[in-house]
């Protein structure tokens, strides 16, 4: 019986894991597929609630609100995710990863939203926090950097 609960608990531990795949969730996010964002979308929908999954499946909302079909569709989804995300970096504003979220959001987010206004001060925490990072989001940081004018100085 012990051993039947140290797998379960052990399972249980790789499945929440599994849901925060990094990789997976910058290649969404650098993706023009609803298939991808979605499956994103949909493997956090079941992880335990915690800072890191709201702030990734807040991105992952702002992005999926680009293959709405209707314009008030797109502003209500993009806009809950921008709530989540926000409420996120406000709680834990030194948190170098969300910067990121939100920059790649931000810098691809069409100009009418009007949301651009933290690309300068979340490059400069990007660019001085880089070294603290995660390897998955350094690699797609790196990755971004290549294309972004704001991480322009990182590689």
């Amino acid at each position: 019986m012990k051993a039947f609960i140290l797998v379960t608990i052990c399972f249980l531990g790789l499945r929440v894991h599994a849901q925060l795949d990094r990789k997976s969730i910058y290649t969404a996010l650098a993706s023009d597929s609803k298939e991808l964002v979605q499956k994103q979308l949909d493997g956090l929908q079941n992880a335990k609630e915690s800072s890191e999954v709201k702030a990734f499946k807040g991105a992952l909302q702002m992005k999926a609100a680009q293959f709405q079909k209707t314009a008030k569709d797109k502003m209500e989804l993009f806009n809950t995710g921008k709530k989540m995300l926000e409420s996120e970096i406000k709680s834990n504003d030194g948190n170098v990863e969300y910067r990121f979220l939100r920059l790649l959001i931000q810098e691809n987010a069409p100009k009418q939203l009007k949301y651009n206004g933290n690309i300068s001060e979340d490059a400069t925490a990007i660019i001085t926090g880089y070294s603290k990072l995660k390897e998955a989001t350094k690699t797609a940081l790196e990755a971004y950097a290549k294309k972004s004018a704001s991480l322009s100085g990182l590689i």
